[in-house]
């Protein structure tokens, strides 16, 4: 019987035997997928809380640039309201907060101040002011729309995010830019004191009845700036000196409420329908400041200001101030005496009056048309007139009811002074008072209007007076005022009656003391409305 052979050739192995490979090449196509699968759910996790934390930052700066103080002083209220709005939507703490006592005292725009807190994975960190060479600015440079660094308001979030399937953490990084917006308001606020520190800001004399409405009869408000910091004997910043005073108003807003003041505001039982104070005051948003007018007549493109530059009053006290006859004015010496005791007209042109003590007249003096510079002030006694802006054919004539264009009157030295019976009739004139102040007592009659044309460059200005010369008005009984007084460097003293009319101006002044039977009523069309600054991002 023959041996079976074996075959010398490998045997072919089995498929199964490839079991082993296959579960090797899977397990790493898993892990693989599981890595993928986990960074991309760290990656979208990590964006999302970015995300989230990028809106965080903007809420905050926006909710810190709303308060900034557009007077350049203290910031800290801002900060304050940055932080109240974190722990309102976030879940951070009260304690441990940011030092927002930082941003106290004057802010200086090349000078930035910066507190952090940190609570658990997270670091917030307030700026203010901004500074052109921030980091902020890194992609584009700061421009005039930004505004000033004092009223921008920073915030930077550094986030420690724990990933979700891997070990570990990263940093997230935001940040959000905002700053204080000018924009129209729309409260109607006939008196504005602006003094930032005044203990008696605002005084009320004798039985004195001070009434704030508008010439529609809506109501009016009074705004008052002062923190009552310079209240330290017991003083208020609203005071019912004497008698039975009492001033009414559509609302009455206080900075030194909003600050924490309340103490230093006024007396509790001064508050009532039949007090001296009605309503009852409440917080300010914000102090009222310079900024609105400044804006508006005294603003350049460096401040976030529309248009080239330079500033309206920047280009007035260019072309006017300074010594010697302005371009395209006739020397007023070279025709007229400087005081006057029978009735004069002075033809329509460009005056400049080289009287440096003044002109002064117990006559009726009047100026036909276009603008005056003088280098002393008008002094009118007696039973004396001033009229500018009035084109009449005889000196005796009336005033017609209307004028082809306003009259600019540039005061380089010295003020107004009314006395007696004297009168004054100011037609669509805007004054500007370099150096002196205002002072009309008497019985005689004030009639004043500012421009009343929105294409003319004062439009609604009455008077800037550029020092702290006094404001006063006393005695008049007929009264027909228009338009702005705007003295922010001084001190006001109204008293007597305004007549049925009332005092149709509103005015800016550092405080005022007020006595007599008094309205200010002005048109609503004719004065700056408060309350419409708000904030906005810039990055």
């Amino acid at each position: 019987m023959r041996s079976p052979v074996v075959s010398s050739r490998p045997r072919p192995r089995r498929c199964d035997d490839d079991h082993g490979l296959v579960v090797v090449i899977v397990a790493a196509c898993m892990a693989a997928l599981v890595f993928v699968a986990a960074l991309v759910v760290d990656l979208g996790g990590a964006r999302q809380a970015k995300a989230r934390d990028q809106n965080t930052a903007d809420a905050i700066a926006l909710a810190g640039a709303a308060r900034i103080d557009p007077t350049g002083s203290s910031n800290e209220i801002a900060c304050t309201a940055a932080w109240n709005y974190v722990l309102t939507n976030t879940g951070m703490t009260s304690s441990p907060a940011p030092s927002c006592s930082t941003f106290s005292g004057t802010c200086a725009a090349d000078t930035e101040r910066t507190t952090s807190v940190t609570q658990g994975d997270y670091t917030i960190t307030f700026i203010n002011p901004v500074v052109n060479t921030n980091a902020f600015f890194t992609d584009q440079p700061a421009l005039p729309a930004d505004g000033i660094p004092c009223e921008r308001f920073g915030v930077r979030i550094s986030h420690s995010w724990h990933y979700f399937l891997q070990s570990g953490a990263t940093t997230l990084n935001t940040s959000a830019l905002a700053h204080f917006a000018h924009s129209p308001g729309d409260v109607n606020a006939p008196l504005v004191v602006m003094d930032p520190h005044a203990c008696e800001a605002l005084v009320l004399n004798g039985n004195s009845h001070v009434t704030m409405t508008s010439a529609t009869g809506t109501p009016g408000y009074i705004a008052i700036d002062s923190d009552g910091a310079n209240c330290t004997t017991g003083n208020k910043v609203v005071v019912d000196a004497t008698g039975t005073s009492q001033i009414t108003a559509g609302g009455i807003a206080m900075w030194a409420l909003a600050v924490g003041n309340t103490a230093k505001a006024y007396d509790p039982s001064d508050v009532g329908p039949t007090a001296a104070i009605y309503p009852a005051p409440v917080a300010s948003s914000a102090p009222v400041g310079r900024t609105g007018m400044t804006y508006a007549y005294d603003c350049v493109p460096a401040n976030g200001c529309p248009g080239s530059g330079p500033s309206k009053i920047a280009t007035l006290v260019a072309a006017d101030g300074g010594t010697g006859v302005p371009s395209g004015f006739t020397r007023w010496s070279s025709v007229y005496p400087c005081s006057f005791s029978s009735d004069t007209a002075i033809p329509a042109g460009n005056w400049y009056v080289d009287c440096a003590g003044g002109v002064s007249t117990s006559a009726k003096l009047t100026f036909k048309g276009g603008n005056i510079v003088a280098d002393g002030p008008f002094t009118l006694t007696g039973s004396g007139a001033l009229r500018t802006n009035c084109n009449v054919g005889a000196p005796a004539d009336a005033c017609p009811s209307s004028q082809s264009a306003p009259t600019t009157l540039y005061l380089r030295h010295g003020g107004f002074n009314k006395s007696g019976s004297a009168s004054m009739t100011l037609n669509q004139t805007f004054v500007y008072l370099a150096e002196g102040g205002i002072d009309f007592s008497g019985n005689g009659s004030l009639t004043w209007t500012a421009p009343n044309d929105p294409a003319d460059t004062f439009n609604n200005l009455l008077v800037w007076i550029a020092n702290s010369s006094p404001l006063k008005f006393t005695g008049n009984t007929a009264t027909t005022v228009e338009g702005i007084f705007y003295a922010p460097d001084s001190a006001a003293t109204i008293s007597g009656s305004s007549g049925a009319a009332g005092i149709g101006a509103q005015i800016f002044v550092k405080t005022a003391t007020m006595s007599g039977d008094l309205t200010l009523s002005p048109r609503i069309d004719r004065v700056l409305k408060l309350g419409g600054a708000s904030s906005s991002l810039l990055r």
